[in-house]
């Protein structure tokens, strides 16, 4: 499966500063784990409240469950949880998002923001001083529902432990001499939406019988979408199979999202950087861009402009974030891609340039994203 290519952008702007942290209530107690065995963190969302202290609790229109990730478990490890102040658009999508402390948890949290830029929530206007906070539940993986171990499993294309493919199906489709497949069926990609910044997903169970065909066909695991599960058992019954009769078969299918486009981004009238960086040939080294991950994965775009300045042997230093959007992360990476670039030499530095980095997914990238996968043999 061919990954997600970003495309990058670079201007002259300036832009208004972020918006003021709000105060948010405080997170909730640690979550306290006793059990020394391989298990699955995932996130609740609390309420969303709006305009501070004084504010209101605004309803979900279409939330985004961030996706649960493995973390090894250490005896009284204690977990904390994690707010997150945004304002709203006027079509109720977080922008200006950032954490309220920068202290780092234990736990693996980076697609917190990532999922919570996806959501959308119900709002007759933009709304300001937003505040989130996710709590953090850790369950032995041998524990966890099938409906999180199936959106952990489309997070790791599928490569799950043969335990936790035996909770979905038991039988003896995973034993080797592995079945061969004499005919493929694919899903019809053409009748299933896209949901901008979620993934989506099938889980099939079948049998085999004797002469190779799929039998017993049901639904293990979806992401909620009927049409989608149509397709993966249509799918699934148009297959063909050599190897003799096997129970507990299992194929999964999954669907990247539709990319979210980034805030607008402030005219470019407003820039004020020093204008003799505006040099027509000026890297010895061109930007390359390295796309956040956690935002790739979710197809979200966003964009970050910089200060900084240039030394004469065209070494680029003093890098600021005026502005980034919709997170800060935007900020973080795009301070990376400046700072891995390098001018020409110069008769004399420069400072005060001001930059745009444009954070893009590519058009073509959606039928990339979309990948189907069914257990190795254990």
């Amino acid at each position: 499966m061919r990954a997600r290519l970003p495309v990058l952008g670079l201007a002259l702007a300036l832009t208004a500063p972020l918006s003021a942290a709000q105060t948010a209530p405080p997170p909730p107690a640690f979550v306290t784990v006793r059990q020394a065995e391989k298990a699955l963190v995932s996130w609740q969302a609390g309420a969303v409240r709006c305009g501070g202290e004084e504010g209101v609790t605004i309803a979900p229109l279409d939330p985004v469950e961030p996706m649960p990730s493995p973390v090894a478990i250490f005896a009284g490890a204690e977990r904390a949880g994690v707010t997150l102040l945004f304002d709203l658009d006027a079509e109720g999508r977080p922008f200006a998002i950032r954490r309220q402390s920068e202290a780092r948890v234990i736990v693996d949290e980076q697609d917190l923001i990532p999922a919570l830029r996806a959501s959308r929530f119900a709002v007759a206007a933009p709304q300001t001083g937003c505040s989130v906070t996710y709590s953090p539940r850790v369950e032995p993986l041998s524990e966890a529902p099938l409906a999180k171990l199936a959106r952990y499993g489309v997070g790791q294309r599928a490569r799950l432990d043969p335990a936790t493919w035996d909770r979905f199906a038991p039988g003896n489709c995973r034993e080797r001499p592995r079945v061969a497949p004499l005919l493929r069926a694919y899903p019809d990609w053409r009748k299933l939406e896209r949901r901008a910044g979620e993934w989506g997903w099938t889980y099939v169970g079948y049998d085999i019988d004797a002469e190779g065909v799929p039998v017993n066909l049901e639904t293990l695991a979806g992401s909620g979408d009927p049409g989608f599960d149509e397709e993966g058992r249509r799918a699934v019954a148009a297959a063909r199979y050599a190897g003799g009769p096997r129970s507990g078969c299992v194929q999964v299918w999954w669907r990247g999202p539709a990319k979210i486009p980034a805030p607008p981004i402030p005219p470019k009238s407003e820039t004020e950087g020093n204008p003799a960086c505006e040099i027509d040939d000026r890297w010895a080294t061109e930007p390359r861009l390295t796309y956040p991950r956690p935002y790739e994965n979710r197809a979200v775009e966003g964009w970050a402009i910089l200060r900084y300045d240039v030394a004469p042997w065209g070494e680029i230093g003093a890098i600021e974030v005026l502005d980034a959007q919709p997170s800060a992360e935007f900020g973080q990476a795009a301070v990376g891609v400046i700072r891995r670039s390098r001018y020409k030499p110069l008769e004399s530095g420069l400072s005060g340039c001001v930059d745009r980095v444009i954070f893009r997914i590519r058009p073509d990238a959606d039928e990339a994203s979309d990948g189907e996968s069914a257990p190795e043999p254990g």
